[in-house]
């Protein structure tokens, strides 16, 4: 039986898939128009040209900028945030500065969760990691109901110094989860426990939003794959900017 590792690159024009022969280290490349409206397709028909039978694949590789081009058209799901009292602003605030001080009329990209879609609880952790404030659970319940009735696919929680202590935030998402089992939630000291609330509200705010798309792309594609009668290790990477 021929062991093959087989590398995909979607690219705007062509999607590339590479085939490399593990006993020969024979290397061949098959080109196939990419479709931009399901970049699936073309790697679909890419390995087919390409004559590869999946079953003896032992190594599929594929990188793809999905989140990005979803973050650059801004064509993501219905994302929220919860954040801890009086910080909802943050993505929108930044770091208080510009880099033309005195241009008022210059502006930064809006942020990827509206403000309407910023709810905030009372909670609160010290600098020390110290819980000042436990969550508020029925606050929280009353967000999560609300956030459930607006049909938000993705949620992102942002509670002030999480990052050298998370019990809140992570009260806060098995909440989410009680009331929405199906929807995203990233939780920002999970995803970047690290001081400064701009960095880590908005990574947490892009992980969110995307989210949906890239477990949807990659749900599907690995669906197919299997359907193909691929049987090896599945290597995803997912390129994203945080804007």
């Amino acid at each position: 039986m021929t062991k093959t590792r087989v590398a995909v690159d979607v690219g705007g024009t062509f999607t590339d898939v590479c085939i490399m022969d593990e006993d020969t280290g024979e290397i061949r490349i098959e080109k196939t128009p990419s479709t931009p409206d399901d970049p699936m397709r073309a790697i679909l028909t890419g390995v087919t040209e390409a004559d590869i039978d999946l079953a003896d694949v032992t190594m599929f590789s594929h990188g793809t900028t999905v989140a990005t081009n979803a973050l650059i058209t801004r064509r993501l799901p219905r994302t929220a945030m919860v954040c801890t009292e009086g910080f909802r602003d943050v993505v929108e605030i930044r770091r208080s500065n510009k880099e033309d001080l005195w241009d008022t009329y210059k502006d930064v990209a809006k942020p990827y969760i509206p403000r309407r879609d910023r709810l905030t609880v009372t909670e609160r952790i010290d600098a020390a990691g110290k819980v000042l404030q436990e969550l508020d659970e029925d606050q929280a319940r009353k967000v999560a109901e609300i956030l459930k009735k607006r049909g938000v696919q993705a949620i992102a929680v942002c509670f002030i110094n999480s990052y050298v202590n998370g019990q809140n935030e992570r009260r806060m998402k098995e909440i989410l989860q009680e009331v929405m089992p199906d929807v995203h939630i990233s939780i920002s000291c999970q995803i970047m426990p690290e001081i400064f609330e701009h960095e880590r509200f908005s990574t947490t705010m892009v992980n969110a939003a995307v989210s949906p798309v890239v477990v949807d792309y990659v749900s599907r594609l690995s669906d197919k794959l299997s359907d193909g009668g691929i049987r090896a290790i599945c290597c995803f990477f997912i390129q994203a900017v945080v804007s």
